[in-house]
C-alpha cells in the first residue's frame, strides 16, 4: 500500500478525464490514501454516490485504516481464505469462504491479514446515497450502522451486488433508473443486516391509484428527460427505494422498466410521426440514454428493430 497521502474527495476521485472511480481509506493518522495502491481489476462508480471494485489481492496484510463511507466486500474465488482482523481492537479470524460477506461500517478501524488470492467486489455507498435511499429525513435520524467482519450470507444482498456489477460492467442498456433501483434495493438492504440504531416503521409497499397515475404522467411529460429515481420519489413524496418497491407491487412492473417501456413506444410514435429524422434524433428524443439502448429497448417491446420498423412504415 502506498505511503504517500493524497487529497481526493473520500468516496471516489477522477482527478483527470476517464479515471475510474477509487476507495480511500484513511491511516492512523487521518491521511487520506487509495485502498490499494495499484488499480483495480475492473472499477465503477458514480462520484458523490458508489465506488464498486473488483480486485484481485495478493497475501497480505494491512495496518489500522478506517473508510469514511461504508464498505462491503463480496469474495468471488472459488475457495477459502483463512483471515485475522481486528475490529476496533476486537479479534475476528475464519475463513472468507465463496458466497459470504463482510461489512465495516464507515468510521471504523480495521486491520486486516489474509493468507491466499482474494478476488472480491468491494463496494462502498456515501452516506448521502444512503440518506436518499432510506430517506432518513422522514423521522429525521439517521440509520447507525456496525461492522460485521465474519463471513456471513445473505442472498439477496449478494444477488443485488452483482447485479450492480453485471449492469456496470455491460452494455448499461437498462439504464440509469435501473442503476439507481439497484442502489436503493442495496442500501435497504444494508439496513436489514447491519443498522444497530433504532428508526420508526416504514409504510408498507402500497401506492395510490392517484400516485401511479401522478408518476406515469410525470414519466409522459418528461420522457426526453433524465429520469432520476430520487426525481420521481420525490414527485410523489417517497423515499427511492420505497417508490421503487411498491410502484412494482401496484402495477407488476418495475419503475425502471416502465419508463424504458415509455420510451420505446414514444419511439414509435416518433418513427411515424417524423419520418425525415434519424434513429439517433430519435432516440435522443425519446430520452434513451445511448443508440444500442435504443435498438435493444425497442426489439424487446416491439419485437422488431426500429430500422426494420420504419422501412415498414415507409411502404404502407
Amino acid at each position: 500500500m502506498t505511503s504517500n497521502p493524497v487529497s481526493p474527495p473520500a468516496i471516489s476521485s477522477r482527478s483527470q478525464p476517464g479515471t475510474a472511480p477509487r476507495i480511500w481509506i484513511r491511516d492512523q493518522t487521518g491521511r487520506l490514501l487509495p485502498y490499494f495502491e495499484t488499480q483495480a481489476a475492473e472499477s465503477a462508480g458514480v462520484d458523490g454516490s458508489y465506488v464498486l471494485e473488483r480486485r484481485v489481492i495478493e497475501p497480505g496484510s494491512l495496518g489500522a485504516h478506517t473508510f469514511d463511507e461504508h464498505v462491503l466486500m463480496v469474495p468471488l474465488a472459488q475457495r477459502s481464505i483463512r483471515f485475522q482482523s481486528q475490529v476496533d481492537g476486537r479479534a475476528v479470524q475464519g475463513n472468507i469462504v465463496p458466497g459470504t460477506l463482510r461489512f465495516l461500517a464507515r468510521g471504523d478501524s480495521l486491520a486486516t491479514t489474509w493468507h491466499g488470492v482474494i478476488d472480491a467486489l468491494f463496494l462502498t455507498l456515501s452516506t448521502e446515497q444512503l440518506s436518499q435511499s432510506l430517506d432518513d429525513s422522514s423521522d429525521g435520524r439517521q440509520a447507525l450502522f456496525g461492522s460485521r467482519i465474519d463471513p456471513h450470507e445473505d442472498s439477496v444482498l449478494t444477488h443485488l451486488v452483482l447485479a450492480l456489477h453485471g449492469y456496470t460492467m455491460g452494455q448499461r442498456r437498462s439504464g440509469r433508473l435501473f442503476e439507481q433501483s439497484l442502489l436503493a434495493a442495496i442500501a435497504h438492504r444494508m439496513l436489514t443486516d447491519y443498522a444497530i440504531g433504532r428508526r420508526r416503521r416504514q409504510p408498507g409497499p402500497s401506492l395510490p391509484a392517484w400516485k401511479v397515475r401522478r408518476l406515469t404522467d410525470y414519466v409522459h411529460d418528461n420522457i426526453a428527460g433524465a429520469l432520476s429515481l430520487k426525481e420521481l420519489a420525490a414527485w410523489v413524496e417517497m423515499s427511492p427505494y420505497h417508490v421503487a418497491r411498491a410502484f412494482r407491487a401496484s402495477t407488476g412492473k418495475s419503475l425502471w422498466s416502465f419508463v424504458l417501456e415509455c420510451r420505446a413506444r414514444h419511439a414509435l410514435q416518433c418513427i411515424v410521426m417524423h419520418p425525415e429524422s434519424t434513429l439517433a434524433d430519435v432516440a435522443a428524443a425519446c430520452g434513451f440514454e445511448s443508440y444500442s439502448q435504443f435498438v435493444a429497448m425497442f426489439r424487446k417491446f416491439h419485437g422488431i428493430l426500429p430500422s426494420e420498423y420504419r422501412r415498414s412504415v415507409a411502404r404502407r
